[in-house]
């Protein structure tokens, strides 16, 4: 077995795995001067979460609506990678929904994050290929070059990455990270830049063909903060038996799903889903998020739904997602969101979520951090599929 000792003070190893540990954030990013509850029912809070799920699913001819990007929720889990040598290090979002590494480079026009300086790096190599990632209301650009990227404390050699040269108006300008490190399969690559996870199980750097995701919903530093393990899965945070589901088509982490149901409606039956690590929620085709949220009490515009005032969870109706035979339930504790300011009363909000544009053919909902936070899930490369397990946030 593999010697850890190398790592960095930051990441601990246990057997065979690499912990990674997460910092979350939930907070209003492009903030105008309004209360929280007038934010709240501006109708745009989710603004931010329709312009990235438009950039990794909308059809590359739909328009996704435009929006200003002010007053929205970011509610996100990031952790830090390092490129070249000696180290950049970068905060980005570990996103299963998409496939690529990109960093702000020198050269990005309008970018307020940490910048990829090549010349600073020994192990750089010029690669100069044209990176573009097209979606309805702009597009992130940039240039392809080649270093060694530090993950979990291991050093991937020769990973092709991408430098912005210009962002348009998305989440992570005003967000609290620099990036995003794709953690899909390289069908969904842009450029079919091998990912770099599937680099290090390509260079025998982890022992496992497998990573893990336990969400907390306690914002860092606290104990039970979030993590992401390489190579394998952390005991400490799940209980009991994993459940599997194979991968039904290559490129997104997509599974076959039996049914979505509340309480005891079903809402949606055999479908495809994605479980996506950068989807802060649970997102469906807009007249499912509708039916679903109709039964909430919450104030539906459509795109999301807001409460006029935190309902009582007990009443709401539990939601059920059956995967390969399997219930997992969440409860209205679960799917709602809560926003908290400083000498402001607690806001709710749906975590139930419609997409205007529509999805990829053959998917029916993306199960982002709403779902995983409740379960501990593992993205198993080597075996094409995904497995889940009740997390253990005690």
């Amino acid at each position: 077995m593999r010697t850890l000792c190398f790592l960095l003070a930051a990441f601990a190893a246990n057997a065979a795995i690499v912990k990674v540990p997460l910092e979350r954030e939930v907070a209003i990013l492009g903030r105008s001067e309004k209360p929280l509850h007038e934010v709240m029912r501006s109708g745009k809070v989710l603004a931010g979460e329709v312009l990235k799920l438009g950039l990794k699913y909308a059809p590359k001819t739909t328009a996704v609506p435009k929006v200003p990007i002010t007053d929205f929720m970011n509610a996100q889990y990031y952790g830090p990678v390092s490129i070249g040598t000696p180290e950049q290090e970068f905060k980005v979002i570990y996103d299963t929904g998409s496939s690529n590494l990109w960093v702000p480079g020198e050269n990005c026009t309008g970018c307020v994050h940490k910048k990829y300086n090549s010349s600073a790096s020994s192990t750089f190599v010029y690669n100069g290929t044209d990176f573009s990632i097209l979606y309805g209301s702009g597009a992130v650009r940039g240039t392809c070059d080649q270093d060694t990227v530090t993950f979990g404390g291991l050093k991937v050699k020769n990973q092709v990455f991408a430098e912005t040269t210009a962002e348009p108006g998305l989440p992570w300008v005003v967000g609290r990270f620099d990036g995003i490190l794709g953690m899909g399969w390289v069908q969904i690559s842009v450029n079919g830049i091998t990912p770099v996870f599937f680099s290090m199980m390509e260079q025998k750097l982890v022992d496992a063909g497998q990573f893990s995701f336990y969400l907390s919903a306690q914002a860092w530093p606290h104990k039970k903060t979030s993590e992401l393990a390489l190579g394998g899965v952390d005991p400490a945070h799940f209980t009991g038996a994993f459940n599997y589901v194979p991968i039904s088509k290559d490129g997104y982490w997509q599974i076959h799903t039996d049914s979505i149901a509340m309480g005891n409606e079903t809402i949606r039956s055999h479908f495809d889903s994605v479980v996506d690590s950068g989807t802060s929620l649970l997102a469906f085709p807009l007249l499912t998020a509708v039916k679903i949220n109709s039964q909430l009490g919450c104030v539906d515009a459509g795109i999301e739904c807001v409460f006029e005032a935190c309902p009582d969870f007990a009443k709401l109706p539990n939601m059920t997602v059956t995967l390969a035979g399997k219930p997992y339930i969440l409860t209205a504790e679960d799917y709602i969101l809560q926003v908290q300011e400083p000498g402001q009363p607690t806001q709710c909000i749906s975590g139930i979520m419609g997409f205007p544009a529509p999805l990829p053919e053959g998917l029916g909902a993306i199960l982002g951090d709403v779902f995983m936070r409740k379960y501990y899930t593992t993205f198993d490369a080597a075996n094409n599929r995904v497995g889940f397990a009740l997390a253990n946030h005690n």
